[in-house]
């Protein structure tokens, strides 16, 4: 499983631009897992690839809420509009109109588990099951009526 989609660089280097604090890869790649989650939360996927058409976008997306991410959590006072303005833009990129989200091509494991595809299990409504014959009776008969 892909832990992020975005590169570290990246995310630093677009929150440098605005912050000037020091920190790690680690620190970078913490907010990266949980902007993924995020991610694969409001798509309902969590397997993205890089064949898949949205991919790229989605790098972008999280870069930008990395960023926004390590911003607020390293800014101050004068950096709130900053943060606050790439966060809106990336969510409006991942579920605004015409977002990612309503336009996604990729399809997603559930759906091939779709309840319009289950069978009826009892013989009332499912003519493949024969209902029980207990007026004959018979050798099969194992109730003893």
């Amino acid at each position: 499983m892909v832990d992020f989609i975005s590169d570290t660089t990246e995310c630093r280097r677009l929150a440098r631009n605005v912050v000037t604090a020091d920190f790690s890869d680690l620190q970078v790649q913490s907010f990266q897992k949980k902007e993924y989650s995020f991610i694969a939360t409001m798509t309902d996927k969590d397997d993205w690839a890089p064949t898949d058409r949205e991919y790229g976008a989605l790098q972008l997306v999280e870069t930008r809420l990395v960023a926004a991410d390590i911003i607020q959590h390293y800014g101050d006072t004068e950096t709130i509009p900053i943060w606050t303005a790439m966060r809106n833009d990336a969510l409006m990129l991942l579920t605004g109109t015409g977002g990612i989200t309503e336009n996604m091509d990729t399809d997603t494991a559930e759906t091939e588990f779709l309840i319009d595809r289950t069978e009826f299990k009892g013989w009332g409504k499912n003519t493949a099951n024969e209902p029980p014959d207990r007026l004959l009776g018979g050798a099969t008969d194992t109730e003893g009526f």
